[in-house]
C-alpha cells in the first residue's frame, strides 16, 4: 500500500466518523471526488470525452481503483448537489463526456495534509520499533501493507479479487500491539484500518433482495462465543450472531463440532495447572481467558459439561444426527486435503464434514456472488492457504471468518451500519489480524507444552516468571524457533538448558530496554508528550515488562492553542454570519418597502387624475371622486384596490419589523453558506 491510498483511508474514515455518510454508502466518496474535479479545474481541464479521464484523476489522487459505474453513481450525485438554477459546475452527459465551470472544492486540505503528517509519524514509529526490537523489515511501508490485509481478505469474497497481501507480518503485528497502549498513535492505526473496510463500498454492490441464509459454527466459533478466547473475539462472535439473528438467519452447529469443543476444553482443563508458557506465546488460548476471568480448573471442567446448554441460551440450534454426514465426509477430496493442515485425522474429518453440510445447502452448486450464498461454515481463526479455505477459480469458498462476515455485513447494510460503531469494527479486525498472523507457524502445542513441563521440572526454582514471558516473547517473535532442540536439551544437560533460557531472556530485555529509550528519543522529535512515558518507565522497573509505557500525541499547549485559535475562527465566522443574516433580512424587508410605494404611486396617480379633471380644485376633485359615472368604473376598482393593497402591504411591514417570531422564524430557515458556518473541533 502506498502513502497515498493510506492517507486516503484515513480521510474516509474521518469522512465518516464526522457524519457526512448520509443517503448512503456511496456517498462518502463524494467529498474525493469533488477534490479530483477541483484538482482537475485548477489545472485548466474544463471538459473531458470520457469518465475515464475523472478516473484517471481520482485513481492516481487517492491510490483507489474506482469502478466506473461507482464513479458514474457518484457523479451524478455531485451533478445534482453542486449545480443550481444560477450557475452549472459540472455536467455528465449522457455519453459519459463531462464538462467543468469554475468548480473549486477545498474543504478537506487541511485534513488531509495533517493525516498525511499521521501517516509519516506511524511510519517513522514503525521504523524505529523494528530498529530497536531486532526485527526485519523489508520496508517501512510494509505497516500500511499488513493493516490494509483485511481488504483483500473481503476482495475475495466481494469483487473475486485473489491478490495475496504479503505472507509473514511478525514485525508488524508486534508494532501494533506494542502501539495498543498508546491511544494517539493507535486511533491513527485504527481510522487507516477502518477507512481500508469502508474503501470496499465501491467494490460491493450489495442485492436489494433478502435471502435465506444459514450459519454453521466452527469449534473456534464456540470458544470465542463461550469467552474463552480474547475479549475482542467474543466480542466479535457474539456480535456476529447477533447481527445475523436480527437478519432471520438460522445458526447451527454439529453434535459432533460440540464434542469437539468439550473435548478440548477437558484437555484444557487436564494440563490446567502446568500452563505458564502457552498462555504467553498465544495470547488467544484458553488459557489466557481464564486467567482474565479468574477461572478456576473446576471453571472450566463445568463449563466443558455445559457446551451445548450455553449454546442453546444463545439461540444456536443442534443437528444431532450426523453419521451418515461422517460417512460420506470420509471420501471426499477435501478430507484428503484437509489431513494435510489439520493437526488430526479427527480434526480434518470433523472439517470435512462441515464443508460436505454446507456443499449440501448450497444443493451442490457453485456460486459466484457473495450475495447468493445461503450456508457458510463460520471459523474465527486463520484461514488455510489452500484452495478449500479461499475462492475457488472465482467461486465462493464453504468457509469463511467471523470478522470478514462481520465486515461485509457492515458493508451492505444500512442499518447494520449504523448499530456496529466504526471503531468498535476496527479493534475487532486489526486485533483478529495481529493475533492470526502471531499464532501462524508458531510451534506445535504439544512442543510448546514439553517446554513448559521441562521449565516446570528443571527451571522452575532457577528461572523467574519474568524471564520465561521473555523467553515466551522471542517464540512469539519467531526469534526463537528451535524448540525440539532445546526439549532436548534440558533432558541432557540441566544447566545448559536453563543457561540458554537465561541468554533468550536476557536478549530479549536489552530490547525492551533499548526500545523504551530510542522510541522516547523519537516522541520527543515528534513534539508528543512523554508525561506518561516517564510514569510507564517506573512501571516497566517495578513490573519487567516490556509494553508498560503510555503517551499523549499532542500537548496540552498545542490543543489550548488550536481551540483559542478555533475560537478566534469561529468569532470572525458569527461577526461575518451575523452580517449575512442582517443583509438578507434587509432584503426580506426591502421587498415589501417596494410594494409599499408602488401601491402608494398608483393611488398618488389617480388622485392626480382625479385633481386634473376637476382643473385642480380639491372640492372639485372629492365631488367628482363621489359622483364617478359608469365610465370611469375600471378608475374605481383600481382607487379600491390601491388603498386596499397599500392597507395588507403596511401590515406586512408591520410584521418584518414587530413581529419577533415571524422574523426569528424567517432567520432559521435562511441557509447559510458553508464558509460561515461555525467550526467544530474535527474540522
Amino acid at each position: 500500500m502506498n502513502k497515498e491510498r493510506a492517507t486516503t483511508y484515513s480521510l474516509l474514515a474521518h469522512i465518516r466518523n464526522t457524519g457526512t455518510l448520509a443517503k448512503g454508502p456511496i456517498d462518502i466518496f463524494i467529498p474525493l471526488v469533488k477534490r479530483a474535479l477541483s484538482y482537475m479545474n485548477s489545472n485548466g481541464v474544463h471538459k473531458g470525452k470520457s469518465i475515464l479521464e475523472i478516473k484517471t484523476i481520482t485513481d492516481e489522487l487517492y491510490g483507489l481503483d474506482f469502478p466506473v459505474p461507482a464513479l458514474k453513481k457518484v457523479l451524478d450525485a455531485i451533478c445534482i448537489e453542486i449545480n443550481d438554477d444560477e450557475i452549472t459546475r459540472f455536467v455528465l452527459h449522457k455519453d459519459l463526456s463531462f464538462s467543468i465551470n469554475e468548480y473549486t472544492f477545498d474543504e478537506f486540505d487541511d485534513v488531509l495534509e495533517a493525516q498525511g503528517r499521521d501517516i509519516e509519524e506511524v511510519e517513522q514509529f514503525f521504523e524505529q520499533f523494528c530498529k530497536n526490537s531486532d526485527l526485519d523489515i523489508k520496508n517501512s511501508e510494509s505497516i500500511f501493507k499488513f493493516i490494509e490485509k483485511n481488504k483483500f481478505n473481503l476482495s475475495k469474497y466481494i469483487s473475486h479479487n485473489q491478490n495475496v497481501n504479503g505472507e509473514d507480518y511478525t514485525a508488524e503485528a508486534q508494532f501494533i500491539r506494542f502501539f495498543k497502549r498508546i491511544p494517539a498513535v493507535y486511533e491513527k492505526i485504527k481510522n487507516i484500518y477502518l477507512g481500508s473496510i469502508i474503501s470496499g463500498y465501491i467494490e460491493y454492490t450489495p442485492a436489494e433482495t433478502k435471502r435465506e441464509v444459514k450459519l454453521l459454527l466452527d469449534t473456534n466459533f464456540i470458544v470465542g462465543l463461550l469467552d474463552l478466547n480474547t475479549p475482542e473475539s467474543t466480542h466479535t462472535c457474539r456480535t456476529l450472531l447477533k447481527i445475523a439473528q436480527q437478519q432471520n438467519y438460522k445458526v447451527v452447529v454439529l453434535i459432533d463440532t460440540i464434542d469437539e469443543t468439550t473435548n478440548l476444553l477437558e484437555k484444557k482443563a487436564e494440563y490446567f495447572d502446568k500452563s505458564f508458557l502457552q498462555k504467553k506465546v498465544n495470547t488467544e488460548d484458553v488459557y489466557n481467558a481464564c486467567e482474565r476471568r479468574n477461572l478456576t480448573k473446576t471453571d472450566l471442567e463445568r463449563i466443558a459439561d455445559n457446551v451445548e446448554t450455553s449454546l442453546k441460551e444463545f439461540g444456536i440450534l443442534t443437528i444431532p444426527y450426523t453419521e451418515k454426514l461422517k460417512s460420506e465426509a470420509k471420501f471426499t477430496d477435501d478430507f484428503k486435503t484437509l489431513q494435510k493442515y489439520r493437526s488430526a485425522k479427527i480434526a480434518a474429518l470433523h472439517d470435512a464434514m462441515a464443508i460436505l453440510f454446507i456443499k449440501k445447502e448450497r444443493k451442490n452448486k457453485r456460486i459466484r456472488d457473495f450475495d447468493k450464498v445461503n450456508a457458510w461454515f463460520v471459523n474465527n481463526t486463520a484461514t488455510l492457504e489452500s484452495e478449500n479455505f479461499h475462492l475457488r477459480k472465482g467461486y465462493q469458498p464453504e468457509t469463511i471468518k467471523a470478522d470478514d462476515l462481520l465486515n461485509i455485513l457492515w458493508l451492505s447494510n444500512p442499518q447494520i451500519t449504523n448499530s456496529i460503531n466504526g471503531g468498535d469494527l476496527a479493534e475487532i479486525g486489526l486485533t483478529s489480524t495481529i493475533a492470526l498472523t502471531l499464532s501462524q507457524n508458531l510451534p506445535k502445542a504439544k512442543i510448546l507444552r514439553e517446554l513448559d513441563d521441562n521449565i516446570h521440572k528443571y527451571a522452575e526454582k532457577t528461572i523467574s516468571d519474568e524471564d520465561i514471558i521473555r523467553v515466551a516473547t522471542r517464540i512469539t517473535n519467531k526469534q526463537l524457533k528451535d524448540i525440539e532442540s532445546l526439549n532436548l536439551l534440558a533432558e541432557q544437560n540441566r544447566e545448559e538448558f536453563i543457561k540458554r533460557l537465561e541468554d533468550e531472556a536476557k536478549k530479549q530485555k536489552e530490547i525492551e530496554d533499548a526500545r523504551i529509550k530510542n522510541l522516547e528519543k523519537v516522541f520527543n522529535n515528534l513534539s508528543v508528550r512523554t508525561d506518561n512515558l516517564e510514569k510507564s518507565k517506573k512501571e516497566y522497573d517495578q513490573k519487567s515488562k516490556s509494553i508498560d509505557f503510555i503517551i499523549d500525541e499532542k500537548s496540552y499547549e498545542n490543543d489550548k492553542l488550536k481551540s483559542e485559535l478555533l475560537k478566534e475562527k469561529n468569532e470572525s465566522r458569527r461577526i461575518k454570519r451575523e452580517a449575512w443574516i442582517d443583509n438578507e433580512v434587509g432584503k426580506w424587508r426591502r421587498k415589501s418597502w417596494i410594494l409599499f410605494f408602488i401601491s402608494l404611486a398608483s393611488f398618488i396617480c389617480i388622485a392626480l387624475y382625479l385633481l386634473y379633471k376637476a382643473n385642480w380644485n380639491i372640492s372639485g376633485a372629492i365631488q367628482r371622486f363621489q359622483n364617478w359615472q359608469a365610465d370611469f368604473i375600471i378608475g374605481n376598482v383600481l382607487s379600491i384596490f390601491s388603498f386596499l393593497f397599500i392597507a395588507i402591504v403596511l401590515y406586512l411591514i408591520k410584521d418584518k419589523y414587530w413581529n419577533h417570531s415571524n422574523i426569528k422564524s424567517y432567520k432559521s430557515e435562511l441557509k447559510i453558506p458553508n464558509e460561515l458556518k461555525e467550526l467544530k473541533k474535527s474540522q
